[in-house]
């Protein structure tokens, strides 16, 4: 299990606020520049599935992940922080997919996660950050129960 620090100035707090035990080793092969950190080691598909609400997707998948937000502190500050937190988590679930598309594979948000075992599973002590958008990337999975026609097929031609 990773975690990617997108602010740098972050990482002592969220390493104060989860399991003291994690051991926070800088991922091998990524560029110094990367703040990805290696925090437990183990097969994480079935924990995939179970926290993403029992879906095989996430844990089938290449990559499965959650998104933490500083949450508690901001929400204090005004309310209009929390749709913020969802707009940007959403706005880096459209980077994935793009990323995904790019490098051949696909990408899907989880719209269905338990955010509580998350906390669990790293051990959030309080609400200083929460679980906020879950995404999967993998090869493709064609579902059959979906349709796709030409565009504009519900317009009679010629008219």
């Amino acid at each position: 299990m990773y975690v990617l620090v997108r602010d740098p100035a972050k990482l002592s707090l969220l390493k104060n606020v989860m399991n003291q035990q994690l051991e926070w080793v800088p991922a091998p092969g990524c560029p110094e520049d990367l703040p990805l950190y290696g925090i437990l080691e183990g097969n994480a598909q079935k924990v995939a599935a179970q926290v993403s609400c029992h879906q095989d997707i996430a844990g089938d998948s290449a990559f499965s992940l959650g998104m933490l937000a500083e949450f508690e502190g901001l929400v204090r500050q005004g309310a209009w922080w929390y749709p913020r937190l969802f707009w940007e988590s959403g706005l880096i679930g459209q980077v994935l997919y793009l990323e995904a598309e790019a490098a051949g594979v696909r990408a899907t948000g989880i719209g269905c996660f338990f955010d509580d075992p998350v906390h669990e599973i790293v051990a959030l002590k309080d609400h200083t950050f929460q679980s906020l958008y879950h995404f999967t990337v993998g090869g493709p999975v064609e579902d059959p129960r979906l349709t796709t026609l030409p565009p504009y097929a519900h317009l009679k031609r010629g008219v």
